[in-house]
């Protein structure tokens, strides 16, 4: 059984929930919601951040939550563009378009233009996509489009099982944000999360490992170990497709053309998808990002 103290999950300030449309931070949700009776306050509100590289599973259970917990989730996309104003050393701004299940972006498009518009891709030491995609975009929602006023507070679904990515966040200001990880105070672990959506009468509909699964967030994303990505090519050859493509366009534009230099590029990884060959390749672990569960 679920011990859980619902005092973690309420706020007397502005608070934005980060739902990242995975297990983890839908579950943080839900706790949220059960603090309230479901009636959230005007002062809470939630925020999906598509990347446009999410599973189509990934959106379907975001809108599934929608109308099974009948709440409001804004979903957000953020685009760069070109800096047009007077600031020195400034290359870039960013629009945010608000979509729905809909017309929410699906063949990675926020994200191809953020890489399109830098001069590198994104690596493990630069992690600009998430630090634009989900953090900023999520402070640029909170001053743009509820009008707060920052730091204002953002819950952010890290669990009490990952203790080092939550004490690098929990309790800090950083993007305009006070963030506070209610699940780390309250001692969630992967487990709780695994047991409640296994009871639960809608789930996500992706792998359960125990409360995660392999396929979140990004779905090749790049600070996934090597086996995860290999596992899930191997699997859905189709998706490295994308990344096969911004790796080589980056080649084209000079700029080095790899995310990750510790593994293989994602064409050999689709080709070892075909043959089978590890290429001598060691398995690692994945990297934490802000990203989430």
């Amino acid at each position: 059984m679920i011990k859980s103290d619902l005092k973690h999950y309420r706020a007397n300030e502005n608070t934005l929930i980060a739902m990242s449309g995975g297990r983890t931070s839908a579950f943080m949700l839900h706790q949220v919601l059960l603090a309230y009776n479901y009636e959230l306050p005007d002062h809470i509100k939630i925020i999906f951040n598509n990347t446009g590289k999410e599973m189509p599973e990934t959106l379907n259970f975001v809108r599934d939550i929608e109308t099974n917990w009948d709440v409001k989730i804004a979903w957000v996309e953020s685009y760069c563009k070109p800096y047009a104003g007077e600031k020195k050393n400034k290359k870039h701004s960013y629009d945010l378009k608000i979509v729905n299940h809909e017309t929410a972006a699906r063949n990675g498009e926020p994200f191809k233009q953020l890489v399109d518009m830098h001069d590198s891709l994104p690596n493990p030491v630069t992690r600009y996509c998430s630090g634009q995609l989900k953090q900023r975009a999520s402070s640029r929602y909170m001053t743009r489009i509820l009008e707060w006023e920052t730091p204002s507070q953002c819950f952010i679904g890290i669990r009490a099982d990952e203790h080092r990515r939550a004490m690098k966040i929990h309790n800090t200001i950083g993007e305009g944000q006070d963030r506070f990880c209610p699940l780390f105070a309250d001692g969630i672990t992967k487990h709780d999360v695994g047991e409640f959506w296994a009871n639960n009468d809608f789930d996500l509909s992706l792998p359960n490992n125990k409360g995660v699964t392999d396929w979140g967030n990004c779905d090749l994303c790049f600070l996934k170990s090597y086996s995860k990505k290999q596992s899930i090519i191997n699997a859905r050859p189709d998706l490295a497709d994308w990344w096969v493509d911004r790796e080589k366009s980056a080649k084209t534009a000079g700029s080095g053309g790899v995310f990750r230099s510790d593994h293989p590029n994602y064409e050999s990884m689709k080709l070892i998808a075909s043959d089978g060959d590890m290429f001598g390749y060691e398995d690692d672990k994945s990297i934490s990002c802000f990203c989430g569960d």
